[in-house]
């Protein structure tokens, strides 16, 4: 008998079902109630954010302690898409978000990109990643995926995923390519609201469905998105809860077998609509294996005990549930994760995280798409002029990915390559343009570097910087977050997209903007009416 079917027969039904648990919990370290929880529960897996990390060493403490606990180890996600979205801020190596490495236009530093950041995250003691995006983002106006995707086009976003999983996979971690049907198609915010994708059968299978056909099959995780397409699912059901797409397509189409774990059910659209037994209900039906829930222990306790009393009820079979933890023993035992508990150490992970920083500067140099350049400002080879910045307080979108600052993105390294450089925060409301004009007249040169990801937010600024732009024609626009920003001044002369505002990716810019590197990368996406995809900057135009 193989091992996993020894350890299956040898669990008891309260620990079966904690395996088919995902929980997340506030503080850099577990809280006792909750290490009880998972401790007892035998729960499966934990999910860690940003909130639970402040150093290497804490956080490679806290991922021996979670690795102690249960019968079966507990395996240890993390959403590590790179760029924008990473857990672990600038402790490890973040790299470009996945639509900058596609703008490379190289999939082998997609691959080296991912294996280089989970190198880092099984330094620090992470199992496993809830990446890549492999969503194609063919809506410009989605407001929770965009430059987390690799493209626009389909046969782009599958090259790429599949390099980021192969990535992933060879340092012994855990893909966990996401959000299955496919979330490109989305004008909503998922966190929010149900996004319900109004199109025929044939172009939504066309547009969403290869990458996972053609990349799910590398990874023993997949995970599910709260959107719903009724000429789909006539119920319009949110895919994580529909048979239709879980069990007739992903299963029985697509064949595969791995472990399908749902989005986070604390997300409003899911917690707001739908009672804990309905959860409970909708996905088992499903054939969902694993239930993520990030936030709260009650609500986390409350699912466990409703799914157990319904199998000591009868409601639900055990063989239902053997079904699923069998998957999941497999899962884990294709990572090691069946028997050992593993633990990391603290002086090799604060030696070695973040080591390679010249690839991880390297691939962000290539990732920097100059789109506009019709003033010949880039490079601007005169380091001595008076620069000045204007950015926007950044907000957050949704409150898991972003924290609110008042600090400049740009400034830190603009002052290692211009001797006079000045800044300018405004709030993201209308402002006092006569402020803003008398700063414009005080710079020989205006970098202005909007950050958006909802339409809200991308209005104020591109509103500001369309007036920046009657005042300075000369302004040169960074847009350190959707490159889509030039759809709302297309006047604009000087434009770079960095696709995100980490470290590397910033430092590239300036690389770019003084000429120390020529910009190379290519525009990933199309924007109707403006560029064509694959397009950047010829300098002979």
């Amino acid at each position: 008998m193989k091992k996993y079917m020894e350890i299956l027969n040898s669990l008891s039904l309260e620990e079966k079902i904690g395996q088919m648990f995902m929980v997340g919990f506030y503080g850099e370290s577990i809280p006792e109630d909750v290490k009880a929880f998972v401790d007892k529960a035998n729960i499966g897996f934990i999910d860690i954010f940003a909130r639970n990390i402040k150093s290497v060493k804490q956080a490679t403490d806290l991922m021996n302690d979670l690795h102690s606990l249960c019968k079966i180890p507990t395996m240890i996600f993390s959403d590590q898409e790179g760029g924008i979205v990473t857990q672990f801020a600038e402790l490890t190596s973040t790299f470009a978000n996945h639509m900058g490495l596609a703008a490379t236009g190289n999939t082998g530093f997609t691959k080296i990109a991912a294996e280089i950041m989970a190198q880092d995250m099984d330094l620090i003691g992470i199992d496993g990643f809830i990446a890549p995006t492999i969503d194609v983002n063919y809506e410009p106006d989605n407001p929770i995926i965009g430059l987390r995707a690799f493209s626009d086009d389909v046969d782009t976003v599958t090259e790429h995923g599949r390099a980021f999983v192969e990535g992933i996979e060879q340092t012994g971690l855990a893909a966990m390519p996401k959000h299955f049907p496919g979330h490109g198609g989305s004008k909503l915010d998922s966190h929010l609201v149900l996004p319900l994708i109004e199109s025929s059968e044939e172009y939504f299978t066309a547009m969403n469905l290869l990458p996972f056909e053609r990349i799910v099959s590398m990874a023993d995780f997949v995970m599910t998105a709260h959107i719903a397409v009724s000429s789909i699912d006539s119920m319009s059901l949110p895919a994580t809860f529909s048979r239709i797409f879980l069990k007739d397509l992903l299963r029985d189409k697509i064949k595969y077998n791995g472990v399908i774990i749902t989005d986070c059910l604390e997300m409003d659209v899911i917690k707001n609509n739908y009672s804990p037994e309905e959860m409970i209900d909708y996905t088992i039906n499903a054939d969902v294996d694993v239930l993520l829930m990030s936030h709260t222990l009650e609500l986390q306790m409350e699912l466990y005990n409703i799914l157990l009393e319904k199998v000591k009820r009868g409601e639900i079979s055990e063989e239902r549930i053997n079904q699923s933890v069998e998957r999941i023993l497999i899962a884990k035992e294709n990572h090691n994760m069946l028997i050992t508990h593993k633990t990391r150490s603290v002086a090799k992970a604060e030696r070695l995280v973040r080591s390679k920083r010249d690839i991880e500067d390297l691939i962000c140099k290539h990732s920097i798409v100059l789109l506009r350049n019709k003033l010949n400002k880039v490079p601007m080879i005169d380091r001595s002029v008076k620069l000045g910045i204007i950015e926007w307080d950044k907000t957050r979108s949704t409150i898991q990915l972003y924290e609110p600052t008042n600090e400049s993105y740009l400034e830190n390294y603009a002052r290692e390559y211009f001797d006079d450089v000045d800044v300018l925060i405004l709030q993201l409301k209308k402002p006092d343009f006569s402020v803003i004009k008398e700063f414009l007249d005080k710079h020989d040169e205006i970098l202005v570097g909007p950050f958006s990801r909802t339409t809200e937010v991308e209005k104020i600024q591109a509103d500001v910087i369309r007036e920046i732009i009657k005042m300075r024609v000369d302004v040169i626009v960074v847009a350190t977050g959707n490159p889509y920003d030039i759809r709302s001044f297309p006047s604009v002369k000087t434009f770079i997209a960095t696709f995100g505002f980490k470290e590397c990716q910033i430092k590239a810019f300036f690389e770019v903007l003084v000429g120390a590197f020529k910009a190379s990368g290519r525009l990933p996406v199309e924007m109707k009416d403006l560029f064509p995809r694959f397009y950047k900057w010829q300098s002979n135009k």
